[in-house]
């Protein structure tokens, strides 16, 4: 079963390649079903069957694609050909006509009449109306539709006139056009109503050949030709979000109305002002809509859907001690997928789009999350006078992984040590040290003498100048605990966010204990720094 969402499309006009020489390879390709008895083709059965013209007509009208591109081959010309079909021929008058040839006229219609219902009509190999039948079929379309004796997708055989042989496979007449059902990839970048997100998504979105897949019809100008290009359509954002196109997954996402969505976004987006760097711009609308879509995506394949107790989005992991991505009770009065915030729904082919009638997430659940420096971790101290160092590493339910013990050079220095804070968002946040007490090395120590310590913000401006911003107070710490200080709020005006070589913000400790102020001691056990976000009411 193929996983990801692929184009069938077959070159056949290729200059110096006919198609009837393509005949074995096809066969081989796709398998043979035996010899049928008889001397017409699919295109001519249908050319004869006195009630398929629309559909005809729309055969005739729809050009096979290679590579992205039409080709003069349509797809009357393929059931005309050697390879083996099975149609599902709906009758005259029980669909759009007009609109689908009107939809032909251009080159994006004529891709899309070919995926959506030439396509959906369509399958390579032979199958069968009978008794014994119930499985699924993949269509040229990589759709899978439901083959039941009597009916196929629900929608029934003209009576007497299933089974119907051709020399180059099988033709059904059927009651009515086959449904199309999107998949939520699909669903989310094709539809209208969808635009305001899907367009994220079509802008990362790619065709990529596969090679192993496709059919090789020899070499052009060095280059290799072939006879039938199976393309796969490739999405970076898959890595981020999962395949959301994969056809046997079972996903639902989710996807507000355009009006909310125009308004989170401007809100997003202002968290994620990269000031002066290059592609700030870019790097904005990035990472503003993947801070948005995050908690949008679900995949029930994955056991993530526990709908009374509880639900993580695609983007949850198991590593994060934060918990992240992850909502309790999503059906109860205020979770995410009430009635509250769920308006209606509309049933894809690998899963189900939830249309919300407001936006069900704060910054704060979604992408304003803590920032914490693990102080141990050496290529965070980017500075330190008057002092060494050692890291400490401790697995405790209080103390995130490990500290750094900072000793003073002598016991009257007032030491100074400066840390890169990464990966913050422009916003405003409480400034925290963690600070432990000397037990934790040491469960016998009776040094329960407080810290004290100045502190001071390096930052800079959205016009790239480096600033500094020094909170006025000295700080101390309850030497009995593990003692969160907060050193005071201060809004960061630029991110860095996912910019592994952009250090903008730095925070500096300096000792500040006079000569005889004997109570307080100069080694500190500094755990972490903790930027807790802020929230705007607040």
């Amino acid at each position: 079963m193929k996983t990801s969402y692929m184009f069938k499309m077959m070159s056949l006009a290729a200059a110096s390649f006919a198609m009837v020489a393509c005949m074995d390879t096809w066969d081989e390709h796709y398998g043979g079903n035996g010899q049928i008895a008889s001397d017409k083709t699919l295109l001519q059965l249908i050319e004869e069957a006195g009630d398929l013209n629309d559909f005809l007509k729309v055969l005739k009208s729809t050009h096979v694609f290679n590579n992205n591109k039409p080709t003069q081959i349509t797809y009357a010309d393929l059931l005309g050909a050697d390879q083996t079909f099975t149609v599902w021929a709906p009758k005259d008058g029980t669909f759009n006509l007009d609109s689908l040839l009107n939809e032909c006229a251009t080159v994006k219609g004529d891709s899309m009449c070919g995926q959506h219902f030439v396509q959906n009509h369509i399958a390579h190999y032979i199958y069968n109306n009978s008794s014994t039948n119930n499985k699924s079929v993949m269509m040229l379309n990589d759709k899978f539709l439901d083959l039941q004796n009597g009916n196929f997708q629900g929608v029934s055989y003209v009576a007497g006139r299933s089974n119907v042989p051709a020399m180059n496979g099988l033709l059904h007449v059927v009651e009515n056009e086959l449904p199309y059902m999107y998949n939520v990839y699909e669903g989310v970048t094709t539809l209208d109503q969808y635009a305001h997100v899907g367009s994220f998504f079509k802008s990362y979105e790619e065709l990529e050949l596969d090679e192993n897949a496709s059919i090789p019809s020899g070499i052009v100008d060095g280059m290799i030709i072939y006879s039938d290009s199976v393309m796969r359509r490739n999405n970076i954002l898959f890595g981020t979000f999962n395949p959301i196109n994969e056809e046997d997954s079972n996903f639902i996402m989710l996807v507000p109305n355009e009006q909310d969505w125009n308004r989170v976004y401007t809100e997003a987006a202002g968290y994620f002002n990269y000031g002066s760097i290059n592609k700030a711009d870019s790097l904005q609308r990035y990472y503003a809509n993947i801070a948005l879509i995050r908690d949008l995506v679900y995949n029930r394949t994955y056991g993530c859907m526990h709908m009374a107790d509880s639900v993580y989005s695609t983007s949850y992991s198991q590593y994060d001690e934060e918990r992240h991505h992850i909502y309790y009770r999503p059906l109860d009065a205020g979770g995410i997928f009430s009635t509250e915030f769920v308006k209606d729904s509309m049933e894809c082919s690998n899963g189900m789009i939830y249309n919300l009638r407001k936006w069900p997430f704060t910054p704060e659940q979604i992408y304003f999350f803590p920032v914490k420096t693990e102080t141990e971790i050496e290529s965070m101290l980017t500075e330190y006078d008057d002092c060494t160092y050692n890291a400490r590493y401790l697995v405790a339910d209080t103390i995130s992984n490990g500290y750094l013990d900072i000793v003073p050079r002598s016991s009257s220095a007032n030491w100074i040590t400066k840390f890169q804070v990464p990966n913050v968002l422009s916003g405003t946040y409480d400034i925290c040290a963690v600070i432990l007490p000397k037990t934790v090395f040491n469960p016998l120590s009776r040094d329960f003498k407080p810290n004290k310590f100045k502190a001071r913000i390096y930052y800079q401006t959205p016009e790239g100048v480096e600033n500094l911003y020094e909170f006025e107070d000295e700080y101390t710490n309850d030497p009995y605990k593990v003692d969160t200080v907060k050193i005071g709020t201060f809004t960061i005006p630029v991110c860095s966010y996912g910019q592994p070589n952009i250090r903008n913000v730095y925070l500096e400790l300096e000792c500040s204990i006079g000569r005889r102020e004997t109570q307080y001691s100069r080694e500190m056990y500094l755990d972490c720094l903790y930027f807790k976000p802020v929230k705007e009411e607040e």
